[in-house]
């Protein structure tokens, strides 16, 4: 019988463009599920981290890229219990070894743990990925699709949205409280906006981009939960401006994604400042330097800082139960306003240039194959 095949993005190596191949398509294994891709969210950084400019995470290649990606599962492994082919499923790439949950790999993105990259090189810029079942959540299609019309594409952002979401439940973020995000006019400080109102917070979103942030009140003014601070650089100002914004004593907990290229921004302390007693706050940026912290004032005020990286299964359940029940909206709508750029796979090396061009809240790239 005549081996099947698909088309699939190769890296060869790091640093070259990437090519489309036809490859066997994969097969179920233990402990996996093959899915028919249907879209694919791309990372603004793609161009950056497979030029290999990021400085994390080096990539073992040859491999075919992926992301998170909303599917249709092909075939299931012979563990699997509950997937059955056909159905629809969101995956996310952030990859654990099951001996050992400490290592882990954001599969076909950014590796350091070679078994692991060895294993799950099959990713979603392709036509079918293979994928780790403990990373695949099924998805109501009737209810999501149907119902609430949403397209493949639109799901995409659910892969998005549960990475700040992740920390803003460690964070115990609950109905009522205010919630400071910063810098929030980024892709995933963005995210955060709509995943701290789902959970029925107040919040201040914080940022130096004043357009980004007319935009942001635009979409999301009509909360009635939601205000701006546009940062200037003066910690004190800024920590007063926070403060009132959040209702004068200060806000209850705080969600930080600042970029490697504002590590030097004084918004950490404005921020941490702006925080009430006993306040929260998760670090979920990238900085590969170290920060300055009001020590003093954590330690009086009984401030808990923590840090959190990407997002638990249970985590992950949340956010699609928060769409389905309509508390988080999806795709260009009131409440929402995220606008997908669709690509098809043929077209990948534009896919990949606009996603770069996409620094920001209100856009994404995705690849429909």
């Amino acid at each position: 019988m005549a081996t099947e095949t698909h088309t699939a993005v190769v890296l060869e190596a790091v640093g070259q463009p990437v090519v489309l191949k036809t490859v066997p398509v994969p097969k179920a294994n233990l402990g996996s599920a093959v899915i028919k891709v249907l879209a694919t969210a791309l990372s603004p950084n793609t161009k950056t981290v497979y030029g290999g400019h990021m400085g994390v995470g080096a990539l073992r290649t040859p491999l075919t890229p992926g992301f998170a990606s909303i599917g249709r599962v092909h075939s299931v492994g012979p563990d699997a219990t509950s997937l059955k082919p056909g159905q629809l499923v969101m995956y996310d790439f952030w990859t654990s070894s099951r001996d050992d949950p400490d290592d882990s790999i954001l599969a076909g993105y950014m590796g350091g743990v070679p078994q692991l990259e060895d294993t799950w090189n099959k990713g979603t810029l392709a036509e079918y990925a293979e994928v780790p079942l403990e990373r695949v959540w099924p998805l109501n299609e009737d209810l999501l699709c149907n119902t609430l019309k949403y397209s493949p594409a639109d799901l995409s952002y659910i892969g998005t949205v549960c990475v700040p979401l992740g920390g803003l439940l460690e964070i115990d973020v609950r109905p009522g409280d205010s919630v400071i995000v910063a810098p929030a006019t980024g892709t995933f400080g963005g995210a955060a906006v709509p995943a701290a109102l789902s959970l029925g917070a107040k919040v201040v979103a914080c940022g130096r981009n004043e357009k980004m942030l007319a935009k942001m009140t635009d979409t999301f003014g009509a909360s009635g939960r939601f205000l701006t601070v546009k940062l200037s650089g003066d910690t004190d100002r800024d920590t007063a401006a926070i403060k009132a914004a959040a209702g004068g004593k200060g806000a209850d907990r705080y969600i930080d994604f600042v970029p490697p290229q504002a590590a030097a921004s004084k918004h950490l302390l404005s921020c941490l400042g702006a925080l009430r007693p006993h306040g929260r706050a998760a670090l979920m940026g990238l900085v590969f330097s170290n920060v300055e912290i009001p020590y003093a004032f954590v330690m009086l005020k009984g401030i808990r800082i923590q840090g959190r990286y990407m997002f638990d299964r249970w985590q992950g359940e949340q956010a699609i139960k928060l769409v389905e029940t309509g508390n988080l909206v999806l795709g260009d709508r009131p409440l929402s306003g995220m606008k997908m750029i669709g690509f098809k796979l043929r077209d990948i090396h534009r896919a990949i240039d606009a996603s770069s061009e996409q620094h920001g809240w209100g856009s994404m790239v995705v690849v429909e194959p």
